[in-house]
Parts: C-alpha cells; structure tokens; sequence
C-alpha cells in the first residue's frame, strides 16, 4: 500500500510543479507579447530611420531588464536586427582603444631630469 502512495505522492507534485511552469510560460508569452506591442506603437510614431532608432532604444532602456535579453545594450540587438556585423565594429573600436593606450604611455626613462 505504501507504494501506491509514493506514486500518488510522486504524481501529484510532478503535475503541479508542471502546472506551475505552465502558468509562468504564458504569464511569460503575455509579457513578450504586450513588450512586443509597445514597440510597434512606438514605432508607429516614428517618421524616418533616425526616429525609429531612437524609439527602439527608449523601448530597449525601458524593457530590456524586464526581458532579459542578453544584449549589452540597444545597439548591438539594432545591429544583429538590421543584418549588421556588430563584432567587426566592436574588434574595430577595441583596437583604436588599445592605439590611444599606447599613445598614452610613452618610454620617458632614457630622458634625463634637470633639477
């Protein structure tokens, strides 16, 4: 008898720890979907490219914590949408970077110090 209750134990939490992963992926799906339709409204209101840029990071800066998204920040999620390569911009970046580091620190030891 006792293994019948194990069972009954073993189902009873497995279903509702299942219903409960189901309640969270559609609280989840409404969320993305009501996310979703704040950017089309904002980008309805735009009227060229440099409007729907700026809409889409508002919407970012103000979504993006709550989403999770795994972007740095808007303009790499832009970037990746627009079909842009976002890693060749940022190698080129990190290597002016390191150009200016270098310019920075100049060998001063063969000067002598007048005194």
């Amino acid at each position: 008898m006792s293994e019948d209750k194990f069972e009954k134990t073993k189902d009873t939490v497995l279903s509702h720890v299942q219903n409960l992963f189901e309640e969270l992926e559609q609280e989840m799906a409404v969320s993305h979907q009501e996310k979703y339709a704040l950017l089309e409204d904002a980008f309805e209101n735009a009227s060229d490219h440099d409007e729907l840029r700026v809409a889409f990071e508002q919407w970012f800066t103000e979504h993006a914590d709550e989403l999770n998204l795994d972007y740095a920040d808007a303009d790499e999620l832009w970037a990746e949408a627009i079909g842009e390569d976002v890693s060749l911009d940022k190698d080129k970046e990190e290597d002016e970077e390191d150009y200016e580091e270098e310019d920075d620190f100049t060998d001063n030891s063969s000067k002598e110090e007048e005194f």
